[in-house]
């Protein structure tokens, strides 16, 4: 079956999102400045800054909290638009489970956000708008496959998204968040997955049509 062009520009965005998410975050962790701890201080005073380094966030955590709010927007967003213009049921389905889901997963970040006085964004962020505007000008068929194809991109680019803050980070409720909500976020990828592999040409799943 032969690809779109206008699948391929959109995972073509998808992708160039993922890639700068692990050049980017993986750095920013290895820049995050470690605290010093001089001899002449006290027992008690060493044992107070531990505590606050492990509750404090980090630039590493604070970039996470912002990266992945805009990663639930841009979910919710997408999948918005499937249910405008897709007809497909088991698109359908899986839109309103990714609207439901990631709806939930920002209203318990926005939690974890307001302990650390961070503004969460209310935007995708520029590039996964442009991938969104890509969206808007398809059509049946033609939607369902390119929708589901950012789908599985955008899920994978979170997933190497939350396991560096789960790896990386040093806010405990931040990491908690991470740990919480990669289960998920690896069914989705899984759902996503699965219905990109049944569409390539060889496959016998059930296609999109």
């Amino acid at each position: 079956m032969k690809r779109l062009n206008y699948f391929n520009k959109a995972t073509t965005l998808v992708g160039a999102a993922a890639l700068t998410s692990l050049i980017s975050f993986p750095v920013l962790a290895q820049m995050t400045p470690r605290p010093s701890t001089p001899a002449n201080r006290s027992a008690q005073s060493t044992t107070n800054q531990q505590r606050g380094a492990a509750t404090a966030p980090t630039a590493l955590d604070r970039e996470f909290v912002l990266m992945a709010a805009r990663g639930n927007n841009a979910e919710i967003q997408t999948s918005q638009l499937a249910l405008q213009k897709s007809s497909n049921q088991m698109v359908r389905t899986y839109a309103q489970q990714m609207i439901r889901e990631h709806t939930q997963a920002n209203q318990r970040l926005s939690q974890v956000a307001a302990q650390h006085r961070i503004t969460l964004p209310t935007d995708p962020g520029p590039l996964n708008a442009a991938i969104a505007q890509q969206l808007a000008l398809l059509s049946g068929t033609n939607f369902d496959r390119a929708y589901m194809g950012v789908q599985e991109n955008l899920h994978m680019q979170a997933i190497a998204l939350y396991r560096t803050e789960i790896q990386h980070g040093k806010a405990a409720d931040v990491k908690q968040y991470a740990s919480a909500l990669l289960p998920n976020i690896n069914n989705h990828y899984q759902m996503a997955s699965r219905a990109m592999t049944a569409n390539r040409p060889g496959n016998t799943g059930r296609p999109l049509q």
